[in-house]
C-alpha cells in the first residue's frame, strides 16, 4: 500500500516536470517504481503512462511541433535505438550507466555555468541523437542526450516540449504494445494504471501552466538544471 502511494507520489512530481519540459518523467519516476513494483511492472505503468500523458501535452500543443525536426528525430534515433537493443546483449549495462550518467552531468554543468557557450555543428548534433537512440534501446533513458540535440535545433521553448512530447508518445506507444504482448499488463499493473491516469491529467495541467510562467531563458536553465538532476538520479540509482 505504501510502496504504491510513494511511487504515485514521485510519478505526479516526475510528470509535471515532464509537461514542463517535454522529457524526463520516466528517469525521475523509474527508481522508485523498480523499488517498490518491480521493474517490470514499472516499466510498463510509465510506458502507459507516458503515452498518454505525453500524448495530451503534444495534442494540446499539436500547432507548435516541428514536424521536420520530429521527423529526424524519430528516423535517427528510432534506427538507432534497435542498434541499442541488439548491443545491450553485448555490453554490460552498469558500466555504460555510469559514463552516460557522467557524461549528462559534464554536459549540464556545461550549458548552465559557462558564460559563452559554443553551438555545437550539425554533423556532431546527429552523432549525439544517434547515440540517445543506442542509450534508449539499451537502458530505456535517452532523454537526457535528445534534449541536448533539440535544445540547439528547437530553439522556442514551446515548440520544444510540443516535439518532445510527441517523440516520447511514440516510443512509449511502441514499447507498451511490447509490454502488452509480453503480457506485462496484469490486474495489478492496469490497476494502478487506472490510478495514475486523473494524477498525469492533473500533473500535466499544472506543468502546462508552470511553463507558461516561463521565460526563454528561465527555461533553458531548467533544462540545464534538469540534465545535471537526471545524471546524478541515473548515477545513484543504478549504484544501489
Amino acid at each position: 500500500m505504501w510502496g504504491k502511494i510513494a511511487f504515485i507520489s514521485t510519478f505526479f512530481i516526475a510528470y509535471t516536470i515532464q509537461a514542463i519540459t517535454g522529457f524526463a518523467g520516466n528517469i525521475f519516476a523509474m527508481p522508485v517504481g523498480t523499488i517498490f513494483l518491480g521493474v517490470g511492472s514499472s516499466v510498463a505503468i510509465l510506458n502507459a503512462m507516458g503515452c498518454l500523458a505525453c500524448g495530451m501535452v503534444a495534442f494540446v500543443n499539436i500547432k507548435s511541433i516541428n514536424w521536420r525536426e520530429l521527423g529526424k528525430i524519430c528516423l535517427v534515433m528510432g534506427s538507432f535505438m534497435f542498434v541499442g537493443i541488439w548491443l545491450d546483449r553485448m555490453i554490460p549495462a552498469n558500466a555504460l550507466l555510469k559514463v552516460y550518467a557522467t557524461t549528462t552531468v559534464l554536459i549540464g554543468c556545461y550549458y548552465l555555468f559557462l558564460p559563452k557557450k559554443r553551438k555545437l555543428p550539425d554533423w556532431l548534433l546527429y552523432i549525439v541523437l544517434a547515440i540517445a537512440g543506442v542509450i534508449q534501446g539499451m537502458l530505456v533513458c535517452g532523454g537526457a542526450f535528445l534534449a541536448v540535440y533539440a535544445v540547439q535545433k528547437i530553439e522556442d521553448k514551446q515548440q520544444f516540449r510540443a516535439t518532445l512530447s510527441m517523440v516520447w508518445t511514440i516510443l512509449n506507444f511502441i514499447y507498451a504494445m511490447v509490454a502488452i504482448y509480453l503480457g506485462h499488463y496484469t490486474p495489478e499493473v492496469v490497476q494502478i494504471v487506472l490510478i495514475c491516469i486523473p494524477v498525469s491529467v492533473i500533473a500535466t495541467v499544472i506543468g502546462q501552466y508552470l511553463q507558461k510562467k516561463m521565460s526563454q531563458e528561465r527555461f533553458l536553465k531548467f533544462i540545464y538544471g534538469l540534465l545535471i538532476a537526471i545524471g546524478l538520479v541515473t548515477f545513484f540509482a543504478r549504484a544501489q
